[in-house]
């Protein structure tokens, strides 16, 4: 079974079954609680002043912050910062559904003119070199029908749910951006490279 194929069925699997695959939870780590007892769990949200840990007998318990270490305490403030305002964790699949699930533009809400981007489940080779770039984008003017883009574009998700776009020029240029994303605006921005996206906001119709 070809790469390919693998990497549209997982596209499609998400789209499927994305509401299964929002409440994803952080990496299993070592914890301490207060009288040195250790266990292994993962973090899965945060439930106002609790926190939610999968331990790995699989039982999920709900318990106090203040009852960890001092070093357990510091990851989760850091923590904190990767949620959003469901009190989700940002991640790979929380942002591919996310990107895949809504309509895009390159402008802030109200802008008169912007383009309209979606991000399909599609694998793309973008330059015809035999190598799959990521997956496929079509764009369109407010004025215009939807396409592929002037220069045609490709996406994917690096692991911390960042948005990484590639396009080649008409000189058969490699550009490559990477856009993160703004979990108080709801907004994608770019903070590195350049991919011909530089800001992205979900389109409200």
């Amino acid at each position: 079974m070809g790469s390919s194929f693998v990497s549209e069925m997982r596209i499609a699997l998400l789209l499927l079954f994305g509401f299964m695959w929002l409440n994803g939870s952080e990496s299993v780590r070592l914890w301490t609680n207060f009288k040195g007892v250790k266990m292994e769990a993962s973090l899965i949200r945060f439930k106002k002043d609790k926190i939610e840990i999968h331990r790995g007998d699989g039982r999920i318990f709900t318990l106090s912050p203040t009852m960890f270490s001092e070093e357990d305490q510091k990851y989760l403030t850091d923590a904190r910062t990767r949620t959003d305002s469901g009190d989700e964790f940002w991640s790979k699949e929380r942002a591919t559904y996310r990107i895949t699930k809504s309509k895009w533009i390159d402008e802030v809400v109200g802008s008169r003119t912007f383009n309209l981007f979606e991000f399909k489940g599609e694998k793309v080779d973008l330059n015809k070199d035999g190598k799959l770039d990521g997956y496929l984008v079509w764009k369109r003017g407010n004025r215009g029908s939807l396409r592929k883009s002037g220069f045609p574009m490709a996406w994917e998700v690096s692991t911390s749910g960042n948005l990484i776009i590639r396009t080649f020029d008409g000189n058969g240029v490699l550009y490559v951006g990477e856009l993160q994303h703004d979990l108080e605006n709801k907004s994608f921005k770019r903070v590195k490279g350049y991919g011909g996206i530089n800001f992205l906001t979900p389109f409200e119709s």
